[in-house]
């Protein structure tokens, strides 16, 4: 073809098409500018959002409807700025967890304050913090869903060490060595208030917001205003202490505690009935105890609580022993909510084999060696058919020997035995066959049987002579290991 036709046509061909590609003669030209929050209709308030969770859109009517929007994402405190824009006339909206949101047309020739009215899926508000312990906070919040079609939705909080922390970055609670966690519940009522208490790092500061997120609003969620918190050093001089008695007989007693998480200890001091000063330290997840007071008679203990090394002030309880003819075991309606031997049917087992050994003769001799002797005890007061089986604190002072065995995870039941000499520990048999105790059950229990003299461990037991004498077992008492 000839070359002056391709040339002529090429030329034809670009005049038809640059009217609608027409060169922007505005490229030097960004003195427009804005800047601003949104708002929400209802309130007034500003709306706060995560990074990234919410967009302003601007559409340059110069061009049309078919033109694309410029796109810009927000600051987490609901604001905006931009301060380079083609100065022109925009239609302007915001995408994010709204409800409801107004279109906003106007002018942006130079730099303007442009604030966007918008109704959030969620209004949050955290109304009330309060500080205790030091390390402990209690925050409040309020929710109201704006969408009174919504059925379910998410609200929690969400804190950490970063400034404006968001459920995106947020991890569980228990991942010790994030910056950012959450909270969350599920709630179908539409407004609500919520408390929640944490517990800080000492000495550190934390910010808080409130979060929410309706079933239709996909991954955006609403957020509150945020609020800073100062952890101090820890303060337990203010925690009372709250006992209560778990399991109790003539001469001992298994506490039970209600502490805050900050607790990492408590220390228990008091006089025993044969005079000798007692004084004992126990973790917050373990049995606490205290053992040989005497009968019947209200005993004054001393507790100090210990967190992060520090020891708090001198508090008193009152530990209130059983009569011997008492029942060992309350009846349902009296029974505390943590008693051992029904977290430990092994031992529970072992103290009923013992007992129908021992009184068979007396009784009835077909409960000697019995394969059923281990429930000779009625622990349960009425599953047996004979609930006069439930066993008296006389009951648990007549052993003089103790054979237990199976998969023993506590030994708090064995301090009613204060006549106990001789202690043998088997795998198990006709219970929990094969068996044995855990190689971490507390040992220390033992040091309180005074009148201990033999303890044995049958071939298999994980326990040897150095675990007993490092928990206080005297020299004083043989140990003999098979």
């Amino acid at each position: 073809m000839n070359k002056n036709i391709i040339k002529l046509l090429l030329y034809v061909t670009l005049t038809t098409l640059l009217p609608s590609c027409e060169i922007d003669d505005r490229i030097d030209d960004l003195t427009g500018g804005y800047q601003g929050a949104f708002i929400d209709k209802n309130t007034g308030d500003t709306v706060y959002t995560e990074y990234y969770g919410a967009k302003l859109n601007l559409l340059d009517l110069k061009y049309g409807s078919a033109a694309q929007p410029l796109v810009y994402n927000t600051l987490p405190d609901g604001t905006y700025r931009n301060t380079k824009v083609y100065p022109s006339k925009y239609k302007i909206w915001a995408d994010g967890p709204f409800y409801a949101l107004d279109t906003i047309y106007g002018d942006i020739r130079q730099f303007k304050e442009m604030n966007l009215a918008v109704i959030p899926n969620v209004t949050l508000q955290i109304t009330h913090i309060t500080m205790r312990l030091g390390i402990m906070v209690d925050i409040t919040f309020s929710y109201q869903v704006n969408d009174i079609g919504s059925q379910s939705q998410n609200v929690g909080i969400v804190y950490g060490t970063t400034r404006y922390p968001g459920q995106l970055n947020a991890m569980d609670e228990s991942v010790s060595n994030a910056y950012t966690w959450k909270r969350i519940k599920n709630v179908s009522d539409l407004k609500g208030e919520f408390t929640e208490t944490f517990y800080l790092n000492p000495n550190r500061t934390y910010y808080f917001r409130a979060l929410g997120q309706t079933a239709s609003a996909g991954d955006y969620w609403n957020y509150s205003n945020q609020v800073t918190v100062k952890s101090g050093s820890v303060d337990i001089s203010e925690l009372p202490v709250e006992a209560k008695q778990g399991v109790t007989s003539a001469t001992s007693s298994i506490l039970q505690w209600s502490f805050p998480p900050i607790v990492d200890k408590i220390k228990i001091s008091y006089t025993d009935r044969d005079g000798a000063r007692v004084e004992d330290i126990f973790g917050i997840d373990d049995y606490s105890y205290v053992a040989n007071l005497p009968q019947n008679t209200a005993t004054s203990i001393k507790v100090n609580l210990i967190a992060s090394d520090v020891t708090g002030p001198d508090q008193y309880i009152e530990v209130k022993t059983k009569t011997l003819s008492e029942p060992y075991v309350p009846d349902d309606k009296n029974r505390p909510s943590n008693i051992p031997f029904f977290n430990d049917l092994n031992m529970k087992y072992s103290l009923s084999m013992n007992y129908a050994n021992l009184k068979a003769a007396e009784r009835d001799p077909s409960w000697l060696n019995n394969p059923l002797n281990h429930e000779y005890f009625d622990w349960w007061n009425g599953w047996l058919n004979n609930p006069a089986f439930l066993p008296t604190c006389s009951d648990m002072e007549l052993f003089s020997e103790l054979r237990i065995a199976g998969g023993i995870k506590t030994l708090v039941d064995i301090l009613p035995c204060v006549n106990l000499k001789k202690l043998r520990i088997e795998e198990g048999s006709q219970f929990s066959a094969g068996e044995t105790i855990s190689s971490s059950v507390d040992l220390k229990v033992l040091t309180k049987l005074k009148r201990l003299q033999t303890i044995s461990i049958s071939p298999a037991i994980p326990l040897t002579e150095e675990m007993f004498r490092a928990a206080g077992i005297p020299s004083s008492v043989e140990i003999i290991v098979e």
